[in-house]
């Protein structure tokens, strides 16, 4: 059995992965929890835990100290599992040289992905205890942070950093080198394999050995970024300097041809290829995206694998990308606030604006497609969602890119925007009820302190007002009637179970002394607490 140890500085944290999975199930236990490194280091030596889950911003002691500091007195074991948030790249990138099994993004944590990481753990310490002298063999830095750098192109190609400050620093953050000259986006795509039966698991092994081997070959003449689009598409962001700019258009068809017959040698895989226009912004990297796409969509059969945009084209057609920073901010705001109505509003208004214009189906497909990733985006396990919405249909939500005309595009769109607002309107009903009872959790927690309105509020990040509001409407009382009752409650309890006079009780409580104590106590029982110690004490229990 996998033992464990929680490492956390959020109590609210520490409770919900604890419930998250039955643990027994994946063979594992939780032995102890933690509130910072300092205190895990002292159980890690007392419990002798195989696996520590730990957070990394923490006081006294980080996470990544608390790793660090286990690496050096223990070695392998105990392994470690870290915590993490989107913003905290550079942690994640000490973590995996310290040989961190996994990394979870906390605010996307789900039973499948905690199970997922608990597997490579199991493995990784079999492994561990069947060699006498162990060597972890770390993996490929490029690969662990592969999800990161995906979601951070797939923002470039959907135009949806708000700032260039926002933009800048998640370069910055991510490392990611964009000090070119210009840039080039190429679309790829390769065979659907499916129609030949093959196994899943041998699809993505094949589609995975392809873009690796793709990614060696073009760094080997140019630095690029490989972004991973779905099983079958990828993208290449060629990085120009500026001796390569001025000959872009006669080096990339060489490069691509080069690494296309290589492909075809080791995998017999057709690869097509289309290049779009050339920016000198990687603000602008969206223009190029779209301008490959659309290159790829006006081939024709005698073209061959490789396609280059027409830059003669480029200014006409820029000026028809779908302008998706209109309806971003609204969007995202829906998301974040779990405004369902204002989120069907806003999807309803770019549907309607998109048949108006039944000939442009690239503009219609630009939308869907930004409108697909923002949902993944910003739903927490929104991949799996979305996969859930279009479950009836074999390629799932990515039936979209077989779409050619408007009209089936819009449909497409309707059909996400039902799936996705019936999830907010569920969620939004599960998280207000979920946080009256965590309120409720910390009140009982607390009920030595006066527990005011205002201090509730702070501590769950909301206005007074709001908590006073949300708590009327889902509890069958207000706030400070459900203090006053639950501190009468436990009053009642201690004086049945304790010797406690009624002064101490009242210290206890938080209320300042035994007079104002008296004065709460029989407003709500109608009787004073000597009063109801007399009954007690004759054997009748109110």
């Amino acid at each position: 059995m996998l033992h464990i140890l929680l490492v956390d500085d959020e109590p609210l944290v520490l409770v919900g992965i604890q419930s998250m999975i039955r643990w027994e199930d994946y063979d594992a236990q939780i032995i102890g929890t933690a509130r910072n490194g300092v205190q895990a280091l002292e159980l890690i030596e007392k419990q002798v835990p195989d696996l520590v889950i730990s957070d990394i911003k923490m006081p006294m002691m980080d996470g990544l100290q608390l790793l660090a500091a286990c690496r050096e007195k223990y070695g392998k074991i105990p392994l470690f599992i870290m915590l993490t948030s989107y913003e905290e790249f550079n942690y994640v990138k000490t973590a995996i040289h310290l040989q961190a099994v996994d990394y979870l993004v906390k605010l996307d944590i789900t039973e499948r992905s905690l199970a997922e990481a608990l597997h490579k753990a199991q493995e990784q310490l079999a492994a561990l205890q069947a060699e006498p002298f162990p060597i972890r063999r770390p993996r490929a830095e490029r690969f662990v942070m592969q999800p990161f750098y995906d979601r951070f192109f797939a923002r470039l190609f959907n135009n949806l950093f708000e700032t260039r400050e926002q933009f800048r620093n998640q370069k910055n953050e991510l490392g990611i080198d964009l000090n070119y000259k210009a840039f080039v986006v190429c679309c790829c795509e390769l065979p659907d394999f499916s129609i030949q039966q093959m196994s899943h698991e041998k699809l993505m092994s094949l589609y995975s050995s392809t873009t690796h081997i793709v990614w060696d070959t073009v760094t080997r003449f140019l630095p690029c970024y490989i972004t991973t689009l779905d099983s079958r598409h990828f993208t290449i962001t060629f990085c120009l300097t500026e001796a390569e700019d001025p000959v872009y258009e006669t080096l990339l068809p060489e490069i691509l041809e080069k690494t296309a017959r290589l492909v075809f040698d080791y995998f017999s895989v057709q690869m097509i290829c289309s290049v779009g226009c050339k920016v000198s912004d990687p603000l602008e990297l969206y223009r190029s995206y779209y301008t490959a796409r659309l290159t790829y969509a006006e081939r024709s059969g005698d073209q061959g694998q490789i396609r280059m945009y027409d830059p003669k084209k480029a200014e006409s057609v820029s000026s028809d990308v779908f302008d998706f920073a209109s309806y971003r901010q609204t969007l995202t705001e829906s998301f974040s606030e779990q405004d369902a109505e204002g989120l069907k509003q806003n999807m309803n208004q770019m549907i309607e604006e998109l048949r108006c214009h039944p000939a442009r189906q690239f503009q219609a497909m630009d939308a869907a497609a930004n409108l697909l990733f923002l949902c993944i985006s910003q739903l927490s396990d929104g991949e799996n969602i979305i996969s859930q919405i279009f479950s009836e249909e074999p390629e799932g939500y990515r039936v979209l890119y077989r779409m050619r005309t408007v009209a089936e595009i819009t449909r497409w769109m309707e059909t996400l925007r039902d799936g996705v607002i019936s999830i907010l309107r569920e969620r939004k009903r599960g998280y207000r009820d979920k946080t009256v009872l965590q309120i409720k959790e910390y009140i009982r927690e607390n009920l030595d302190k006066r527990l005011s309105l205002s201090e509730v509020a702070a501590v769950f990040s909301f206005s007074p007002t709001y908590l006073s509001q949300l708590f009327a409407k889902h509890n069958d009382c207000s706030f400070v009637e459900y203090i006053t009752r639950e501190k009468i409650r436990t009053a009642k309890e201690m004086m049945q179970s304790d010797d406690a006079r009624i002064y101490q009780i009242s210290e206890r409580l938080g209320f300042g002394n035994a007079f104002y104590f008296s004065k709460v106590f029989k407003k709500v029982e109608g009787c004073s607490p000597t009063e109801y110690l007399q009954k007690l004490s004759g054997g009748r229990f109110s």
